[in-house]
């Protein structure tokens, strides 16, 4: 006779709740990832663009006011990206939460399968036991 879990089913449904969930809290810190890149890019550029703004001459005042509203306009995006990077870690956040949930979910129906695993090995050795000692008494009352 073989071990059957009673509840191998609702077991399956909890390992792939995890699974999903795992690849939705990779997917937001890919996210989060390249959010950070391009951070990281906008500010070196408007680095560069400040300190070469003080360098360099320009042949008209609209050179001056072009430059200076790119600058602006890259200040507003590295603005923008930390804004989503907020709102993006606070969702990391949220996932991580729901997959110790979920992990925590699977975890006690793997213990519930031990425990009824345990128990079901012993009463196949109880039964083994009681077999074994009818026919240590029959072969002793010959």
């Amino acid at each position: 006779m073989k071990f059957e879990f009673s509840l191998e089913s609702v077991l399956k449904v909890r390992k792939h709740e995890e699974k999903v969930e795992k690849q939705k809290l990779a997917e937001k810190l890919n996210k989060k990832k390249h959010l950070n890149a391009l951070k990281e890019k906008l500010k070196k550029e408007l680095e560069n663009h400040i300190s070469e703004n003080g360098s360099s001459t320009y042949a008209s005042l609209h050179d001056l006011q072009r430059k200076q509203q790119y600058i602006n306009d890259l200040y507003e995006k590295v603005k923008k990206v930390n804004s989503s990077l907020n709102s993006v870690k606070k969702a990391v956040d949220q996932q991580r939460d729901k997959l110790a949930d979920v992990h925590k979910k699977r975890h006690i129906m793997e213990k519930v399968k031990e425990g009824e695993q345990e128990l079901y090995f012993e009463e196949m050795s109880r039964q083994q036991r009681k077999v074994m000692d009818e026919v240590a008494a029959q072969t002793f009352s010959k």
